[in-house]
């Protein structure tokens, strides 16, 4: 069953909004739709459970965002297809390069990464997870059955967003505790020289991935500049935005600007 904390959108900051929609329709199949709050320069783009909000944001850059997964903060948001490499074959026509080509990683899933045209680094993945540490057998077995189910010609859907923290306990408190995300379960990555864990946290109908490492991590570049592009925020499902920005910020996170928080570990938030 959804929670009502899960994820609602994912904001991102672009440079040309036509040249974005144009990218994420032809690679993605994502088409705007209206959202909860239009205007000029915004797009809302519907990925299953989890919207996409494009801003035009004019000059700037990713501000101090850099594609090293031991940089706290949000890494990439991934989508669910029925099959990376028919999917690929689009990206590759497309000519944008992959930062990861289709391959079979760990857990069971086989994955590709790429860009979009301002760097907002995107995730294709198809199969479903043997995790090495299930906590919660009943959503891991819904993934499991969904995939199953799911044809080779699927078009995508939103899946997770992933982060880097510098501490699991820190972060389960924060996304379990306070937003009462459900842990799924843990990969290993134990060919990873950094010490690599992923924890799966079930957010509504989407999925937090939590990146943990024994190496040390760096911090989260992000800043509320309106000018930002990539990641922006998250905006969360709450029942009571004042209500819950309050525990949250009871539990570690801080206020930013207009309305946004930021966790522990550098990751922007919009209660909504």
């Amino acid at each position: 069953m959804s929670d009502h904390r899960g994820i609602r959108h994912v904001e991102i900051g672009v440079a040309d909004l036509a040249r974005s929609l144009g990218f994420y329709r032809d690679l993605l199949d994502l088409t705007p739709v209206d959202g909860p709050a239009g205007g000029p320069g915004v797009a809302w783009l519907p990925a299953g459970p989890v919207l996409l909000k494009l801003v035009e944001t004019g000059d700037g850059d990713l501000g101090g965002w850099v594609n090293d997964d031991l940089q706290r903060g949000i890494r990439h948001i991934g989508f669910k297809v029925g099959d990376v490499d028919l999917r690929a074959e689009r990206v590759r026509d497309a000519g944008v390069p992959f930062t990861l080509p289709p391959l079979d990683a760990v857990g069971g899933v086989r994955i590709a990464f790429f860009q979009d045209p301002d760097g907002t680094h995107l995730e294709i993945t198809d199969n479903y997870l043997r995790y090495h540490r299930v906590a919660s057998p009943e959503p891991a077995e819904r993934e499991r059955l969904a995939a199953l189910a799911r044809p080779r010609t699927a078009p995508p859907v939103f899946d997770h967003v992933a982060v880097t923290s510098a501490d699991l306990g820190t972060a389960l408190a924060f996304y379990r505790d306070t937003l009462g995300y459900e842990v799924i379960g843990q990969i290993t990555q134990d060919q990873d020289p950094r010490g690599f864990l992923i924890t799966y946290l079930l957010a509504g109908d989407a999925v937090l991935e939590v990146f943990t490492f024994t190496a040390p991590t760096t911090a989260s570049p992000w800043t509320p500049d309106p000018c930002r592009k990539g990641f922006r925020h998250i905006a969360v499902a709450v029942e009571n935005p004042e209500k819950e920005a309050a525990r949250l910020v009871a539990a570690g996170a801080r206020v930013a600007a207009d309305g946004l928080l930021v966790d522990p570990d550098g990751v922007p938030l919009r209660p909504s």
